[in-house]
């Protein structure tokens, strides 16, 4: 008796199970009626896991929206949704808050930051505390925003470019860009007496890109299985080798040394230069905390605080380091398009010559609203954003109450939903010829196609979630290529694989772009 009972408790848990797992979500739940990327979808993540394994998720992705229709499920609770008004609009722009994936991957110092933040009442509340700095008019008008770009650009790496034009030297762009953004941005976000110089420092430079890009290898398992990593950790078993961890360390101490002279530099009140406010540090400490005469390493929020300044400097270098990348090497595969661009550039004044041995103060550079303006240079630019997005990857979000998308009904509470920019940016309709580099499409749009188009456009994100530092990411890039273009040509001398790598980030897989640059009389 006592058998036939457990025979039959056993029967009734294995039916449940199966009917819970499998029969459910495969055919009752109203995910059931959204087409599969793969036939397993619906009641196992193993495929989309072997796709982010594997490098082949963004490509994958694509292929079976053009092929399935806007939204398509990619496991049991996740869907990928590629369409505006019912998808996009109402998941980024309506708030939908984010899951667990962006703490996994973004946290720094065992904190979250802006970036990570779940709820959006929170999120609104510290980005309200940051958001000013990074405001277009306060970027634009900001003094000390133009000492970061003279002594950066126009002190450093111009020199640095026109010797190389000088003796036919090739240069290597990829890090040489990483370079330029991480310094502007550090100095503007910690003032020019805590800058760094990558530019010129090779030691510098290789302790910083060494340590920060190491990691980039084994984001399958920090994205996907924290618990694992740590659980394996305690045990002797790194699947993140100890070696990365500890130079990812050292980058995150070179921040948090930084984030602590700063507040000693503020908590100091010395009267500061404009070079040498730390404008977003100070923005950020006033908003989430008081300036305190503390001694070091005690101030409030000190972590949190830090994580922000780490999350903010390593996206505004990264991203649009691989922006800035992919922008030379179309640049130099177009020809025609850089003469377009010195012809523009011939418009300002003062123009942006480098003349060796000048020294180069605010007032001798062109100000930045009229470098902003120019079409044929955004054009490029919002080309390049588009063709090769640095973040192309899926943006997970968590719907909040069953709701419809893509003409589905019901998408059950829970269920994770995210759009890719590779797939939004490569859509026929949308961006005709998509896999082609045409900056033509930006000038030559009437106003409705330009609506359609700009709708589209996912290059920094969209909603109340989008990237705060879009801003500054044009600023400084506007800045970095009106200056190349109006000193020199480019050609390409050699270059690694170009392909972008295929995740949530990108870059090119060869990681080196070599160009020549060669002096504009």
């Amino acid at each position: 008796m006592e058998f036939h009972l457990y025979s039959v408790l056993t029967l009734l848990a294995t039916t449940a199970g199966i009917f819970r797992f499998i029969l459910y979500p495969a055919f009752f739940s109203p995910l059931a009626k959204i087409p599969n990327a793969h036939w397993s979808c619906s009641f196992s993540p193993l495929w989309i896991l072997w796709m982010k394994w594997s490098k082949q998720e963004n490509r994958e992705v694509y292929k079976h929206h053009l092929e399935k229709g806007p939204v398509v499920r990619l496991g049991p609770s996740l869907v990928s949704v590629n369409c505006f008004e019912d998808g996009l609009k109402r998941i980024y722009h309506g708030g939908f808050p984010k899951p667990d994936f962006y703490f996994n991957g973004f946290a720094v110092y065992g904190t979250g930051n802006l970036f990570t933040i779940k709820d959006n009442a929170t999120h609104a509340a510290q980005k309200k505390a940051l958001a000013n700095c990074f405001s277009k008019s306060s970027i634009m008008s900001s003094q000390s925003a133009r000492a970061a770009s003279r002594d950066v650009l126009f002190r450093r790496l111009l020199p640095l470019l026109y010797n190389a034009a000088t003796l036919n030297k090739p240069v290597e762009v990829l890090e040489l860009n990483y370079s330029y953004l991480l310094d502007t941005f550090v100095q503007w976000q910690f003032g020019q007496s805590l800058r760094s110089n990558l530019v010129e420092d090779e030691k510098e430079r290789r302790f910083y890109l060494d340590g920060f890009l190491g990691i980039s290898k084994y984001t399958f398992w920090q994205y996907e299985f924290p618990g694992l990593i740590k659980m394996l950790q305690k045990i002797g078993i790194y699947l993140i080798p100890k070696s990365v961890i500890n130079a990812f360390e050292g980058v995150e101490n070179w921040n948090l040394e930084k984030c602590d002279q700063a507040q000693q530099l503020l908590a100091s009140r010395e009267q500061l230069s404009l070079d040498d406010q730390p404008v977003v540090f100070e923005q950020a400490l006033k908003g989430m905390s008081e300036v305190t005469s503390k001694p070091p390493k005690a101030y409030p929020r000190r972590l949190p605080l830090a994580s922000e300044m780490f999350s903010l400097n390593s996206g505004a270098f990264e991203t649009s380091g691989n922006t800035s990348t992919y922008l030379l090497y179309e640049l130099s595969r177009h020809p025609a398009w850089q003469t377009k661009l010195q012809e523009e550039l011939r418009s300002l004044s003062p123009s942006l010559k480098h003349i060796p041995g000048k020294v180069v103060e605010i007032d001798d550079m062109t100000h930045p609203q009229d470098i902003d303006k120019l079409p044929i240079l955004h054009a490029v630019l919002m080309e390049t954003l588009r063709l090769w997005p640095s973040v192309p990857g899926g943006q997970p979000r968590v719907v909040p109450r069953p709701c419809t998308l893509g003409g589905y009904h019901n998408i059950p509470t829970g269920t994770i939903v995210q759009s890719y920019a590779s797939v939004l940016h490569r859509m026929p309709d949308v961006f005709p010829d998509p896999h082609e580099w045409k900056p033509d499409r930006w000038l030559n749009a009437s106003p409705e196609e330009l609506a359609v188009m700009r709708k589209w456009f996912w290059g920094f994100g969209s909603g109340g979630r989008m990237c705060l530092g879009l801003h500054f990411a044009y600023y400084s890039i506007k800045y970095l290529f009106a200056s190349i273009y109006s000193n020199f040509t480019t050609t390409i001398h050699d270059h690694g694989d170009m392909e972008p790598s295929d995740g949530y980030l990108s870059s090119p897989k060869g990681h080196r772009l070599e160009l020549r640059f060669h002096l504009v009389q």
